[in-house]
Order: C-alpha cells, then sequence, then structure tokens
C-alpha cells in the first residue's frame, strides 16, 4: 500500500552523476516536458501529461527537484451503447485522471563509486485511493558500471510514508515503513538516441507480503541540443493496493522535453 511516484520524467533521481564525482563550479539544470491530447464530436476528451526538473550542484552536493502532473476528463458515455446522447452531453466534463507529485532530494559524494541521499515528497492520486501520500526517504547509491556509453547504478535504502485514502476507504490511513532496492540503467545508442530504466522495489518491513514494483522505461531522442522526444513507460504493481483499488496501474506516454538551463 506504499506508492512510489510514476511519471513521465526521466529518472533524474539515480544515484551519482559520475564515479568520484565532484562539480568544478557550481551547476544548474532545468528540463519541461509536455504532452497532451484533445477529442472532440463523437468523443469528448483530454488528456495531458506535464513535469518540470531541475538540479543545483556545487563541490560534493546535489539538490534536485521534481514535479509534475497527470490529468484527464471526459463526457463518459453512461449507458455503455457506444455512442455520446444528448443527456450525456448534458452531464459534462466528468475526471478521469489526477496525479500529481513533487518529489526534492539531496546528494552528498563521499566516495570514487558512493553516495548518500535524502528525499522528501508527496503525491496526489484519488485514482488509486491516495487523497494525500507524503514520504521521506534515505539511502546509500553505488556506481556499478561506468563506460562512455552505459552507467549502471544501485540505491539501497529506507521510506517511511503517511497515505490518506480517498472517502469510503477503512482505513481512512495508514503509516509505512519499507525497505527500498533499485537498480537504474542508462545506455546511449549514439550521441542523439539513448534509453534509461529504473526498477524499484519496496517491501514493508513490518507486513513482508506487502511488495510493490515499480518500473520506469524512457526511449529519448534528441532533436536539437535544446529539445527532445521522449517515449516514457510505467508500470507499476503493489500485491495489496488501497481497499477497492485495483493492484496494476500502466501508462505510456510521449512528451516534448525543452531543455531550459
Amino acid at each position: 500500500m506504499y506508492a512510489a511516484v510514476a511519471h513521465a520524467a526521466a529518472p533524474s533521481f539515480v544515484g551519482a552523476d559520475a564515479a568520484g564525482q565532484k562539480f568544478a563550479k557550481p551547476e544548474s539544470h532545468l528540463a519541461a516536458e509536455l504532452g497532451a491530447a484533445f477529442a472532440t464530436g463523437n468523443t469528448q476528451n483530454y488528456s495531458l501529461v506535464a513535469s518540470l526538473d531541475g538540479d543545483h550542484r556545487w563541490k560534493r552536493n546535489k539538490l534536485t527537484l521534481d514535479l509534475g502532473a497527470n490529468l484527464g476528463q471526459s463526457v463518459l458515455d453512461l449507458n455503455g451503447d457506444g455512442h455520446l446522447d444528448d443527456d450525456e452531453r448534458a452531464v459534462g466534463w466528468v475526471e478521469t485522471g489526477r496525479k500529481v507529485w513533487v518529489d526534492a532530494r539531496y546528494d552528498r559524494y563521499v566516495g570514487k563509486r558512493d553516495s548518500l541521499y535524502l528525499l522528501g515528497g508527496a503525491l496526489l492520486d484519488p485514482f488509486a485511493g491516495y487523497d494525500t501520500r507524503t514520504h521521506v526517504q534515505l539511502g546509500y547509491a553505488r556506481v556499478l558500471v561506468e563506460t562512455p556509453t552505459t552507467r549502471l547504478v544501485a540505491e539501497l535504502g529506507a521510506d517511511g510514508a503517511r497515505e490518506d485514502f480517498v472517502a469510503g476507504v477503512v482505513p481512512a490511513l495508514a503509516t509505512i515503513l519499507a525497505a527500498r532496492g533499485m537498480l537504474g540503467l542508462t545506455h546511449a545508442f549514439s550521441a542523439n538516441v539513448s534509453v534509461t530504466d529504473t526498477l524499484e522495489l519496496y517491501e514493508n518491513v513490518l507486513t513482508p507480503v506487502d511488495l510493490r514494483v515499480l518500473n520506469q522505461a524512457a526511449l529519448t531522442a534528441r532533436l536539437t541540443t535544446k529539445f527532445s522526444l521522449k517515449l516514457s513507460h510505467t508500470l507499476t504493481f503493489d500485491n495489496q493496493p488501497v481497499e477497492g483499488f485495483g493492484p496494476v496501474d500502466q501508462s505510456t506516454v510521449v512528451t516534448f522535453v525543452a531543455a531550459i538551463l
């Protein structure tokens, strides 16, 4: 019943930037993503995916901020007859998706391949049963493989969360302490095409049968020095989801990425 954030952005919280990382001078980076779909006529719906990712680096320190939203509304075919009649159109737009998240992370690079991190964040996702979810995470990251084209990072840590559920769920809230393991892979096929995949496992230390798996994969094609096109897929499995909600969530999106800084 614990949730990691699932979104379209690249995994920006994956370990040290390079083995023995030390930034020669302060650096800042900021990137925005946007994807949308809109239809009117015989069907009426829209969906919007947006995120903002930034970081600031100095000496052996790095601060990272990630925020975003997945939103959707539709005019529903309430009687299931395959078309929208006047009564259904009169009902108007109905919310069909709302996920909003923010995460902030601090990394301290302590060795040739090692870093320590502290993360705090919040999630709003009523369609998965969460009215609000806040969590704090700390752990250790190690670079396992570092070549000019491939990078593999492992992280181990702990995640503590408070989950407040939507109306009708009993109990109304839960406190979760989970052990976390992560493997993050980045591979560049060329100077313009790269792939990333991040696999996370969360296990409730008080209820070991309570296991959650999150996988985020993305294929990015650079169009110019400032703009890229990204295809992302996120899969979340929770074998003990919020009461009344399903165990699996998946999303596949195409987003336009702009490097602001």
